[in-house]
């Protein structure tokens, strides 16, 4: 199983889906069998969805290290640990990006293409990664300001009992480890 630290190392220059899926597939059994049913047809409309949530995944990690340096600055007036997980990530922000709303256009197009089944299993997929894969992004995120920010913040110092508890939330909230 990879640590959370290799995880990181390669993040920012691979395929974050990739990567997620690798994190993922040994932590959630439910996972292994969305990600082959959606595969099993291997189209146009896994393409079109792949480079949709690999920017929605670079956004939730991006805004997991923002909150890092947030909660760094202001560790009191940081609500990070008590807000809904959808806002904390700000999906609201990102499914209104233009290139996120592009590609959902594009999407509405080659609808028509495909079977029902086909249909089903890429879009249960990526709802699961629109949900689940961005909290954990957003959370990976976090941990990377951990491991980067000492480097680049003077007098920056991890918080490891925020971290901690963002952890074990979100552990608890999605029922899966991640450790």
């Amino acid at each position: 199983m990879k640590n959370v630290e290799a995880f990181l190392r390669d993040w920012v220059n691979a395929d974050r889906l990739e990567l997620l899926a690798d994190f993922l597939r040994p932590r959630d059994p439910e996972f292994a069998a969305l990600e082959e049913a959606c595969h099993a047809d291997g189209g146009a409309l896994d393409a079109l969805r792949r480079k949709q949530i690999n920017a929605g995944l670079m956004f939730a990690f991006w805004q997991g290290m923002r909150l890092n340096l947030e909660n760094f600055y202001a560790p009191v007036g940081t609500a990070a640990l008590t807000m809904d997980l959808s806002q904390l990530v700000r999906e609201h922000i990102l499914f209104n990006m233009p290139a996120y709303k592009a590609a959902q256009q594009e999407l509405s197009l080659l609808k028509h293409d495909l079977s029902e089944e086909a249909m089903a299993a890429v879009e249960e997929y990526y709802a699961y990664l629109e949900t689940v894969g961005l909290k954990v992004a957003h959370y990976l995120g976090f941990r990377q300001g951990d491991f980067l920010y000492p480097m680049t913040e003077p007098g920056y110092v991890p918080d490891g009992a925020a971290t901690q508890t963002y952890r074990m939330e979100l552990e608890q909230y999605l029922g899966i480890s991640l450790s």
